[in-house]
């Protein structure tokens, strides 16, 4: 199969900070424990996606030439949490949450280029303005430098009591953080994170593990939504991820990323979001890890 390259990617690493918040912080603990945990056996496939034909994702999307996956991954758990827990369905705006990121980035308003983002940063942005819904702001490449007006901060939607959530610790093992995906994962909490685009990378639904061998195009940040254990043969366990380079990649979007990239630590920021409106026990239960 011939070489798929991505128009745009733009996922750029967090700095360390250690004022995140991790699954033992003061803030977020209270909040999970209002969840059970399940009796159940950790599974040894999981997929968000959906389930009895409700899909809890619209369909993926192309982020084209801009360098905006990391909001593209961000307002995908939004959109999760808002069609699973509360049956409702709502896209947020990519441009708008885009833009914001980067004026803040760039320590003033007005910023300029296509330059990428860091999750944290556009977590936090999240959390700080809320986000207008697309059709008032659409997605537009042409206009992804265009200052959002006073009338979109208005009408951005907020998250009272929202967290953005790390589970990938400084000096902590490739193992551990992927042991705290799974069960993540297994409770229900799709995850974002980023990872080193191979050059090796194709169309077909799984992305090539050949460190010693690929030179890396980008970062890209992506949704994990789901797992299987042995998916790429005996003890090699895969990520199922959803992408923004639309439904020519992979299937229909989405795709495979081998638990080496985690092992590895290739792949890293990992992040969720906990918000008491969304806390549903009968929807997500405790994660095993914490």
């Amino acid at each position: 199969m011939s070489t798929f390259i991505p128009q745009g990617m733009g996922w750029i690493p967090d700095l360390p900070d250690a004022r995140d918040f991790t699954c033992t912080h003061d803030a977020v603990v209270p909040l999970l424990r209002r969840l059970k945990k399940s009796r159940r056996k950790e599974p040894d496939e999981v997929d968000l996606r959906g389930e009895s034909e409700i899909d809890y994702f619209t369909l993926t999307e192309n982020q084209g030439p801009l360098n905006c996956s990391t909001s593209h991954a961000v307002l995908s758990l939004v959109e999760y949490y808002e069609r699973r827990i509360r049956g409702q369905t709502f896209e947020g705006s990519i441009r708008f949450l885009y833009k914001v990121t980067r004026n803040h980035i760039q320590k003033r308003p007005h910023a300029r280029g296509d330059t990428g983002a860091d999750l944290r940063t556009t977590l936090k942005m999240l959390t700080h303005f809320g986000v207008p819904p697309t059709e008032h702001c659409p997605y537009d490449v042409s206009d992804y430098d265009e200052e959002p007006s006073a009338f979109l901060y208005r009408l951005a939607k907020p998250f009272p009591g929202l967290h953005y959530l790390r589970l990938d610790q400084p000096n902590q093992n490739g193992e551990k953080t992927w042991r705290i995906l799974k069960s993540f994962l297994a409770a229900g909490f799709p995850v974002v994170f980023g990872f080193p685009v191979p050059s090796s990378l194709t169309a077909a639904d799984i992305i090539p593990f050949r460190p010693d061998l690929d030179s890396i195009r980008g970062g890209q940040a992506v949704v994990a939504v789901g797992y299987r254990l042995n998916h790429l043969g005996r003890g090699k366990d895969a990520v199922l991820i959803r992408s923004s380079w639309g439904s020519e990649w992979g299937d229909n979007g989405n795709g495979w990323l081998p638990a080496a990239y985690l092992h590895k630590q290739l792949a890293r920021d990992f992040w969720t979001l906990v918000c008491e409106q969304w806390l549903d026990p009968q929807e997500l239960s405790l994660p095993k890890e914490i």
